[in-house]
């Protein structure tokens, strides 16, 4: 009785898991397909349009300033430009002064002495230096502009060399009368002129010599 008992729950076992098999394969068969997943479609971008950016103005080319062009002068025009004189019309007058006499100096400040424009220093110059004075003696200096050739800038060099008065002068050696004039620049003019004469007919009582103009 166990064994058949056991035979017929097997059988029973096996028919029910038959029975299972047979009706999962049925419900498959009869089970609704699923529609098909369809894949979105996303619309395409929406294309904004930007406004045309305007270009930058050309500068227009700026046309260059006319070129003034001075007539050249005449060669008068640049004789007195040369000379430093801007009015041809406006020449001045010739000073009353003697021949071949140097421009008057340049006015100097009370303490700095006028320029002196010697070539060679008094040591190399030709002749005897005269006695000098380290101030007028007397009443002051003597116009020593009474002599024929002497002009203010020699009666100012002069000064500087310590000559103030019409009797050093009267009393050059021929030797110091080269020296003298190789400072004042212009040798032999003092022996042409006989500034030492003249000095002495001065001191005599007698008149200057009369002064030319150029």
């Amino acid at each position: 009785m166990t064994a058949f008992a056991i035979e017929v729950a097997l059988l029973l076992a096996l028919v029910f898991a038959a029975a299972l098999a047979v009706g999962y394969r049925l419900g498959r068969k009869h089970r609704p397909a699923e529609p098909p997943v369809q894949a979105k479609v996303l619309p395409p971008p929406a294309i904004v349009e930007r406004p045309p950016v305007p270009a930058a103005p050309q500068s227009q080319p700026q046309p260059e300033p006319p070129v003034l062009v001075e007539p050249a002068p005449s060669p008068q025009q640049d004789l007195f430009a040369r000379l430093g004189i801007a009015d041809m019309n406006a020449v001045p007058p010739l000073d009353e002064d003697e021949e071949d006499e140097p421009p008057p100096p340049v006015p100097q400040s009370p303490t700095r002495p006028g320029p002196r424009t010697r070539r060679r220093p008094p040591e190399s110059l030709p002749g005897v230096r005269p006695t000098a004075l380290d101030a007028p003696e007397g009443d002051g200096a003597d116009d020593l502009k009474q002599l024929k050739g002497i002009g203010p800038q020699n009666e100012l060099r002069l000064n500087e060399i310590g000559i103030f008065h019409l009797r050093q002068i009267a009393a050059w050696t021929p030797e110091e009368a080269a020296w003298v004039g190789s400072y004042l620049a212009f040798p032999g003019r003092i022996e042409r002129e006989d500034w030492m004469g003249q000095a002495k007919a001065i001191l005599a009582g007698g008149a200057p010599p009369p002064r030319r103009r150029r």
